[in-house]
């Protein structure tokens, strides 16, 4: 297995239960990857030799995060917007008001069978409610 030192990382979120702070944030850090495990964390300064090394240009890392939110109601397509992005431009194909508005307007009714189309599409495929969450702010 080939082992790659991630060096000059600007902030590594550890989520080390003894660290001083709630994220076990390192400030200055490296880690390595020995095929697919994290095998060390830690600060730049005090890195093992690897096999490979990638300069990280200062971003911030968090290993195994997952961005587990989701939309109970969505439509339309953003492709436009991806492919604008890629190409370096500007966020001017809509974003989420594309999504809205392709939405369309909440039911005003309980019936879902007098539900635009998209709204019955959306509470087809809606989790249970135990599993959902209503985004708030």
């Amino acid at each position: 297995m080939t082992s790659t030192l991630l060096t000059n990382i600007g902030e590594l979120t550890t989520n080390d239960p003894e660290a001083d702070d709630l994220l076990g944030l390192v400030e200055d850090a490296a880690l390595v990857v020995d095929g697919s495990t994290v095998a060390w964390v830690g600060r730049a300064a005090d890195a093992p030799p690897a096999d490979e090394a990638l300069d990280l240009g200062g971003r911030a890392v968090l290993p195994g995060f997952v961005d587990s939110h989701s939309h109970l109601v969505f439509a339309g397509d953003r492709a436009a917007e991806f492919a604008a992005r890629m190409a370096g431009e500007s966020y001017a194909a809509g974003g989420i008001r594309t999504t809205v508005a392709a939405t369309g307007p909440p039911p005003t009714s309980s019936s879902p069978a007098t539900w635009p189309a998209s709204w019955r599409r959306c509470a087809a495929r809606a989790p249970p409610p135990s599993r959902s969450r209503a985004a708030t702010g």
